[in-house]
């Protein structure tokens, strides 16, 4: 069950970083931080990558569609985080959890058992509940249906990239590729290289002012970064395990809802916190439920 744990310390990390990427947008851009951020994660994974070039162009094909894919997500997800409050925000972006079961049930076959029937219900539950709240928060307190519609499309297609980690590092080898083998050293490396390739284009085509100094000077993105390559790296690991199911680990992954919360109260004051609070840990039960 060692993947179990590997999910949740990831989970953990998300929310810290859900967290930073607000707290970095108080003085950069969302594609300042986002370029740098995936900048500085790459060149901290490069010494501890192996067999780099020992895969096919297919499988750099289908990883450079996993990083398009969340080139768009990221994009989405930051301008969605920048106009809601982070215990918001962080609670509604659970809803990809529901597309993750579909992907997971449907493409990988995966059975629901009852735990889990009783675990998803009680997330979705908690996910209800919390947008169930009338009263608002200083920060643009009622979602507007554009910026939920960012979150939306963030979901589905962060959904998109968990199914492809999980055919992408099966231990027997990956059905899109022929029966080809990768593993996660090769996947995070190409993934985040074609990633900050992405975003430094799209900064060069937009020709969007970058203050390069205030950025690579920024302890605030460089936490950021340390904390994506170890989360990617042990979601990476747990993907290949064989025993992991996609839809149990991500019930697991909403364990960051927690962390988001409690940040969003000591960093940003944020209102309604214990409401919020008893949202998550009813999420929280029905994650512990999902894996007995």
């Amino acid at each position: 069950m060692t993947w179990v744990f590997l999910i949740l310390l990831y989970g953990i990390f998300k929310g810290f970083r859900e967290a930073l990427k607000k707290k970095a947008m108080e003085k950069h851009s969302v594609m300042e931080i986002l370029f740098f951020y995936t900048l500085f994660a790459f060149l901290m994974i490069i010494p501890f990558s192996h067999n780099i070039f020992a895969i096919s162009w297919r499988a750099h094909l289908i990883i450079l569609f996993k990083s398009s894919i969340i080139f768009i997500a990221w994009i989405c997800a930051l301008n969605s985080i920048k106009r809601l409050p982070l215990s918001v925000y962080s609670v509604v972006d659970m809803s990809r959890m529901l597309f993750s079961i579909f992907f997971g049930v449907i493409f990988l076959k995966e059975t629901l058992g009852v735990f889990e029937i009783i675990g998803m219900v009680l997330v979705i539950a908690g996910i209800t509940l919390v947008n169930l709240k009338k009263k608002t928060d200083p920060i643009n307190e009622k979602p507007t249906k554009l910026v939920m519609l960012l979150v939306l499309v963030s979901c589905i297609l962060n959904s998109v990239s968990a199914l492809l980690d999980k055919l992408l590092l099966a231990t027997d080898g990956c059905v899109l590729l022929g029966g080809e083998i990768l593993d996660s050293s090769q996947l995070q490396f190409w993934y985040m290289l074609y990633l900050t390739a992405l975003y430094g284009l799209y900064l060069i085509v937009k020709r969007e002012k970058v203050h390069f100094k205030s950025c690579v000077t920024s302890p605030i993105i460089w936490v950021m970064s340390l904390l994506f390559i170890v989360a990617d790296r042990a979601l990476f690991i747990a993907n290949a395990d064989p025993e992991s199911k996609l839809t149990v680990m991500t019930l697991i992954k909403q364990s960051s809802v927690l962390v988001s919360i409690v940040l969003g109260k000591l960093l940003y004051k944020e209102k309604h916190i214990l409401y919020r609070t008893l949202c998550a840990i009813l999420i929280i039960c029905g994650i512990v439920i999902s894996v007995l």
